[in-house]
């Protein structure tokens, strides 16, 4: 069978190494590239995130979070508009305490954030599957999200200090790289999961309503295969934010496999990006088919309807405005 006749399920996913490298942008402030790299601590009730930006201007930014039960009020080191030289790349990279240096494109990453402030992190990540672009899908990757975007699970270990106590952590993580245009408010709404019970058993989808449309990415491995998403049946409980408190999805591939993922929030962020646009941070105590795991779910919401949500009662049978009485 040659390649032009072998079903896509049975393809691996790759990309040209350089891609993992920093890209050339066009001069304009909504071209953007980013990295993240997720940490969820489910037993020590607290999670991170890194999370580092560069536009087409040659401005950068970096937020380092740390939220959950076990923290108080969340860590937040925010630093954005810093200029960088064109020949700042990712293999020794640095915005304010955020340091990243690549190994081996779509293998490997070491992030610190240096010590000042309530936290600090050293977190090294081994990839355990081959990158997922979103460009490989048919129908490309959706232009104002980014010219493409790779996501990736693996082995995360490493160790963060809290208030002066050391955690060290040998789990599962996931980062994304992505480059291109980011036109924040094009989506209406969106749900991006990452979800690992261990090395061999790994989910992610993105599933995003733009244009009247609804826009699919993802990848399942299991059973020693990697298969593209192409279709996911979602629900989830919320609180009266909409803030997502537990996650139940189906998810089908390419081999026609079926994974069930269920996950409960443990640590949330309210992530504001943009004035327009309201992010949810999920970070979440997992399972995949029963397996135990760890995962994040982020929501994207317009904060305007966020806004308008938080003036009603929607746990009521249908919305009553809080503060007005109800029709007779």
């Amino acid at each position: 069978m040659n390649e032009q006749e072998r079903p896509r399920a049975d393809r691996r996913i790759s990309l040209d190494p350089v891609h993992d490298s920093r890209h050339r942008l066009r001069a304009d402030a909504l071209a953007r590239e980013s990295l993240v790299f997720m940490l969820q601590l489910p037993e020590s009730g607290l999670a991170a995130f890194v999370y580092t930006w560069v536009n087409g201007l040659g401005k950068a930014g970096s937020a380092f979070v740390v939220y959950g039960p076990e923290v108080g009020e969340t860590v937040t080191d925010l630093i954005d508009g810093v200029p960088v030289s064109d020949e700042q790349g990712f293999e020794d990279w640095q915005v304010g305490k955020v340091s990243v240096r690549h190994g081996k494109p779509f293998e490997s990453a070491q992030v610190i954030v240096a010590p000042g402030g309530r936290a600090s992190l050293d977190y090294r990540f081994e990839a355990v599957h081959p990158a997922y672009n979103y460009g490989s899908h048919r129908d490309g990757c959706p232009g104002w999200v980014a010219d493409d975007r790779i996501e990736q699970s693996g082995r995360v270990t490493g160790v963060l200090t809290l208030d002066g106590r050391e955690i060290p952590f040998d789990t599962m993580g996931h980062r994304d790289h992505s480059w291109g245009t980011r036109d924040w408010y094009f989506s209406q709404h969106w749900k991006w999961l990452e979800a690992q019970s261990g090395p061999d058993l790994v989910v992610h989808f993105w599933e995003v309503e733009a244009l009247g449309r609804k826009v699919l990415r993802g990848y399942v491995l299991r059973d020693g295969e990697m298969a593209e998403v192409n279709g996911v049946d979602m629900s989830f409980e919320h609180d009266a934010r909409l803030a997502h408190t537990a996650v139940f999805a189906d998810v089908r591939d390419e081999l026609g496999r079926s994974t069930r993922v269920e996950g409960r929030t443990f640590a949330l962020y309210p992530f504001v990006v943009s004035p327009q646009v309201m992010l949810n941070e999920g970070s979440m105590s997992v399972t995949i088919d029963g397996k135990p795991g760890v995962g994040h779910v982020e929501m994207c919401w317009p904060s305007a309807y966020l806004e308008h949500v938080c003036t009603r009662d929607i746990s009521a049978g249908s919305p009553v405005i809080r503060g007005l009485p109800s029709a007779g």
